[in-house]
């Protein structure tokens, strides 16, 4: 049994990174094609395609009732991307790169998420009409994003002949690639935890929120592999936002309201606005380096190591 889900683990692991160099591949020629921001692409294309394996685990776990799973995720992943996944980010990096008709985007990220911090931290129950203004302030983002002047970098990149109907199928099918691989991976992990007698919100902290950050994790090092570190941060950042808007806003249609914010102790809430503050710096200050890369990661093994003690 143990041996079975160690070879699911592996297989689709090896699916999954293939499927996000595709979708990545095809984005970038999106971007080229139609002279967009390559943080939007990373915010909008790729975070959301990154981000359906957390949406798959939400809607499973709430057919399961198990909302310990679905609280766990939703911050888990969050705290997974930042120091997990932007750690790995900032080793190859010496500085970031970022353009102050940006920074903007970094600040709404920032003011939304101590907005979230406060509803978890009174655990405060997400109705219908707090999820219809969630979507307004998503649709008032997006709009905002996509009305900003395209960076003259791109404007310079070779152009892409492919039709684009073929691109964006392309990209869809990475994309469904994708939501299946990480969702078998996703299986296969629990197993193995249930195997070992964890507690369900620890396995949505963890493992679940671990193995839906998988897709960020590959995206991310595939980007920086092809030098396109602003599809790295559009990602991690659209990531984030896609986690609080997408778990949240389907937990809500479920079940009509969440409140399963209590089932998260003070340091997971705490965690959250602290590693989103943390976020925020560093790019409004552009740091990077192995030092810091290697700190953010030390910081989520000990996170990690702590919630198994």
């Amino acid at each position: 049994m143990i041996i079975q889900n160690f070879i699911g683990i592996a297989f689709s692991l090896a699916i999954l990174i293939w499927s996000c160099n595709y979708a990545i591949k095809n984005s970038i020629a999106i971007a080229q094609k139609y002279k967009i921001r390559d943080i939007f692409v990373g915010i909008f294309i790729i975070a959301i395609g990154t981000s359906l394996p957390e949406f798959a685990a939400t809607f499973q776990a709430l057919q399961f009732k198990s909302e310990g799973i679905v609280a766990g995720n939703l911050i888990g992943s969050n705290i997974a991307n930042i120091l997990l996944v932007g750690g790995i980010m900032l080793f190859p990096i010496s500085k970031l790169k970022i353009l102050d008709q940006d920074k903007s985007t970094f600040l709404f990220f920032l003011i939304f998420s101590i907005f979230f911090f406060f509803l978890i931290i009174f655990d405060i129950t997400i109705d219908i009409k707090l999820a219809i203004v969630f979507i307004f302030l998503l649709i008032v983002f997006f709009y905002y994003e996509l009305k900003k002047p395209i960076d003259e970098e791109i404007s310079s990149t070779i152009v892409n002949n492919q039709p684009s109907y073929l691109l964006a199928l392309k990209i869809i099918f990475s994309f469904l690639v994708l939501f299946f691989s990480s969702r078998y991976f996703i299986e296969f992990a629990k197993n193995l935890t249930e195997l070992f007698g964890v507690a369900e919100t620890t396995i949505g902290i963890t493992v679940v929120a671990f193995g839906t950050s998988l897709p960020e994790v590959i995206a991310t090092i595939i980007s920086i592999v092809k030098k396109q570190n602003n599809l790295a941060i559009g990602n991690i950042l659209g990531s984030n936002i896609a986690n609080i808007f997408g778990i949240t806003l389907i937990a809500v249609f479920l079940n009509s309201e969440i409140n399963y914010f209590f089932l998260l102790t003070m340091i997971d809430k705490w965690l959250f606005l602290l590693t989103s503050l943390m976020f925020f710096t560093i790019i409004m200050l552009r740091l990077a380096g192995k030092i810091l890369s290697i700190a953010l990661i030390l910081c989520y093994l000990t996170y990690f190591s702590y919630l198994y003690m």
